[in-house]
Order: structure tokens, then sequence, then C-alpha cells
């Protein structure tokens, strides 16, 4: 196997979620006096919400957060894996491939959000944003990952969505496969190794 460990993001590169999610944290903004256009929302997402409010001058960015978690939780029906993750994910398993997520969600939002998904739920190997003093971009995050469960880092695969991801791969010094069916297509991952179209292709990168 050209990889031992395969590392996802979550939003938008394992479920589809991005637009909700922009949409939820603009409205909250709104309610704050803070109007910013949609798609600055997000281009941003992959960075923690609280950043992301934070960067546009939202004061109350707390009381934004304890509302987008509701509406968050009242639109849970609405996610879907994106196709084809769930039988990817399965492969990778089946080949003994060491397999979890680098998040940019918080340990609450995580318990709260992944219920339903139970593949994410239940994997070993989870890190949170709080669980490091800087989340991605910050290489902090995969590296913290890579220590707490003895992954080799030449043997460690990083996949998102973002740009955002993409730096933190670069900066944990790990290779990085960018998910497109769930990045924007007006970024440009110079820094990826690899470019997969369909989960599939992670299954073929790892081989």
């Amino acid at each position: 196997m050209k990889y031992s460990n395969v590392l996802f993001d979550i939003d938008n590169t394992l479920i589809n979620s991005a637009d909700l999610i922009a949409s939820l944290l603009k409205k909250g903004a709104d309610r704050e006096g803070v109007h910013m256009p949609l798609e600055e929302y997000r281009q941003r997402i992959g960075r923690p919400g609280q950043q992301i409010l934070s960067e546009f001058g939202v004061r109350n960015w707390r009381r934004v957060l304890d509302r987008y978690m509701v509406g968050f939780d009242e639109s849970m029906n609405e996610l879907t894996y994106f196709k084809g993750i769930e039988p990817m994910l399965n492969a990778l398993l089946a080949m003994n491939i060491k397999v979890g997520v680098v998040t940019s969600k918080d340990r609450v939002q995580f318990d709260k959000e992944i219920g339903h998904f139970p593949i994410i739920a239940n994997m070993s190997m989870v890190t949170t944003a709080d669980l490091t003093r800087n989340p991605k971009p910050s290489g902090d995050p995969i590296a913290y990952t890579l220590a707490r469960f003895h992954l080799v880092r030449e043997q460690t695969l990083y996949v998102g969505d973002s740009i955002f991801d993409m730096q933190a791969a670069k900066n944990a010094a790990v290779d990085f496969a960018v998910a497109a069916w769930g990045a924007l297509p007006d970024d440009v991952f110079k820094d990826a190794k690899y470019r997969a179209e369909t989960p599939n292709d992670i299954v073929e990168i790892v081989q």
C-alpha cells in the first residue's frame, strides 16, 4: 500500500454540508448587523466558525454559534454523504487502512452533528478543533493526530476540499489529495499531490 493512514476533513469532503453552514452563519451574522455576501462565507468554510465570524467583525459570535447549532440540528435531515463516500470508506477499512478525521468542528459540534453519520461517528481517530491551540490552516491538528495515534508521516494522506485543508497538510508535511467533488471550482490547489475527482479515486491513490 502507498499509504497506511487516510485522514479526512468532514464538511464538503465527506458530507455535503458547506452550503448549509455558510447560510446559517450568514443568517446569524445578519441578525447581529454584520452583512457579508454568502459567497464570502462559503469561501471560508474549512475554518472554525468563530474565526470566520470574528474576521467579519461579529462581536457576539458565541450567540451566533449557539443559534447556528440549533439551526444545524433542525436541518440535519437535509445533509447526506456525497455519492460514493460510504463505499470508499468501507473499501479503505476492508484494506486495513487506518481512517480518521481532522476537522474544524469543536467536540461539541462534532458530537451533535455527526450522530447521523455512524461511519464517521464510530471512527477511532478524531481530532477536533479544540484539541490544539491553532486550528487549520495550521498544521497543528494533523501533527497532533500523527503523534496521538502513532502514525508514520510518510504513510499518511490528508483529504480535504479547501485551500485551508491543503495548507494544513503542507504545514504538517503530509501528502494532500483535494476532494474535487466538494471543492469550489475556482480554488487553485497548487500544493496538492493528488486531485481526486470521485471518492473512489482515493481508494486507487492509496493502493
